[in-house]
């Protein structure tokens, strides 16, 4: 079966070949081309993590900085399938000494990666089957292990038609530590070794919280507070124009608007200054008490970098920007992690965890200005629903971590047996 596999595959390398040449890709070609290819140059690594995209790359991050600083001896090689998994991944792992793309699933070009880098341990995260590799990595005595596994009820029904193969390629991997109870036995129901399988949770519910104090300016700001954090171009008006709304009923009510990223911070104040509004940048906040302006203004721009983390520790109800238009949303657990009420839009297409929180009511999804302006009213005037909702998610989060503890453990004893 192995081998029908291995041969079909090369027969499609070789009919997709025209399309990789000439489709659209990053910047650097010859790089994507050849690591996809399998002739790029590779050299030796401990540990070979695979993130096939963006939601991988993501959740990848806290077990990537942890293993890190638990094995600092150990070469770490970080490879991705997709471009912008790819751009992720440079963008905010400083960790693996290399990012590359995967080569693709065929004998031609993933031997001479596997024969170069030959790593002690190769980890894929949220369930990413690659029989070729697998066979390879095994024949250079690598172990396999599977982490986050995650098999969606889609990619169940397909495996379960293919079980025969997938039982005796299943065997190749060392351990499958999925995310729930419910991924473990579907893994074991497509022919995993049931002593072979653990539940570890999320690897994205691990997150490193900044616990200092909030920053002794914000004592300063006086009333209630809208955290709108990590908003993105096109988003501020309609965050303007919800806030405009609630301030009539709420007149205590603060904004506090966070940019995303630094190069929009003169963008989003000039688009404060067109409206009017009375706001105070958080660059020109000293740190002493009573400074000029700040007991007085509506809206904070937080046009500096380092404090989100600790300012949703004092917001009333916080926005996730990124998902009132088509980015694909940010992480909500730093709100969550401090038991606040948190909402936002319908494009949190990066964040999956998300579909947990709607499920528990620990989280409010918003489409426009008006669902904006209703459901922060709604939980300001409503305190008792706004605690409830923030406990819920607290409580998402602290049942699910120690997935990266779990990982590194894993890895520990599969490094003892090397």
């Amino acid at each position: 079966m192995f081998q029908i596999y291995n041969f079909l595959s090369f027969i499609a390398l070789i009919a997709y070949l025209p399309f990789l040449l000439l489709k659209k890709g990053p910047e650097n070609r010859l790089e994507y081309l050849g690591e996809r290819l399998g002739i790029s140059k590779y050299t030796k690594a401990d540990i070979w993590i695979h993130a096939v995209s963006v939601g991988e790359v993501i959740a990848a991050l806290p077990f990537l900085n942890a293993l890190k600083n638990e094995l600092p001896e150990m070469n770490i090689l970080l490879s991705t399938t997709t471009y912008t998994g790819h751009k992720i991944a440079r963008e905010n792992f400083s960790v693996p000494e290399r990012i590359m793309y995967m080569p693709l699933d065929t004998g031609p070009c993933i031997s001479r990666a596997v024969k170069t880098i030959k790593p002690k341990i190769f980890a894929t995260v949220e369930t990413e089957f690659w029989p070729v590799l697998f066979h390879t990595l095994k024949k250079y005595g690598s172990h396999i292990i599977v982490l986050n596994g995650r098999i969606s009820p889609e990619s169940f029904k397909g495996y379960k038609r293919i079980k025969m193969f997938m039982k005796k390629f299943l065997s190749l991997v060392d351990f499958f530590y999925m995310q729930s109870q419910l991924d473990a036995e579907r893994v074991i129901a497509i022919g995993a070794d049931e002593k072979k399988v653990g539940i570890m949770g999320n690897f994205k519910f691990d997150i490193q919280m900044n616990k200092k104090e909030p920053p002794s300016w914000l004592s300063d700001v006086k009333g209630r507070i809208f955290l709108a954090g990590s908003t993105h171009k096109g988003e501020e008006e309609i965050i303007l124009d919800a806030y405009r709304e609630v301030k009539a009923t709420c007149a205590d009510l603060k904004l506090l608007i966070a940019p995303r990223h630094p190069e929009r911070f003169n963008e989003v104040e000039e688009i404060l200054k067109k409206r009017n509004l009375n706001f105070f940048k958080r660059s020109m906040i000293h740190q002493k008490s009573g400074e000029r302006g700040l007991e007085a203004c509506d809206i904070i721009l937080l046009d500096t970098i380092g404090e989100l983390s600790q300012l949703f520790s004092r917001a009333d109800v916080a926005l996730i920007g990124g998902s009132l238009l088509p980015y694909g949303g940010h992480n909500i657990l730093e709100p969550s992690y401090w038991g606040k009420p948190v909402i936002f839009g319908p494009h949190m297409d990066n964040f999956p965890i998300t579909e947990e929180f709607l499920k528990e009511d620990a989280a409010i999804m918003v489409r426009n200005t008006a669902d904006i302006a209703h459901t922060v009213t709604d939980l300001l005037k409503n305190t008792d629903k706004a605690i409830q909702m923030g406990q819920r998610a607290k409580a998402i989060i602290n049942r699910n971590t120690g997935a990266v503890k779990k990982a590194l453990v894993l890895m520990r004893s599969l490094l003892g047996d090397t």
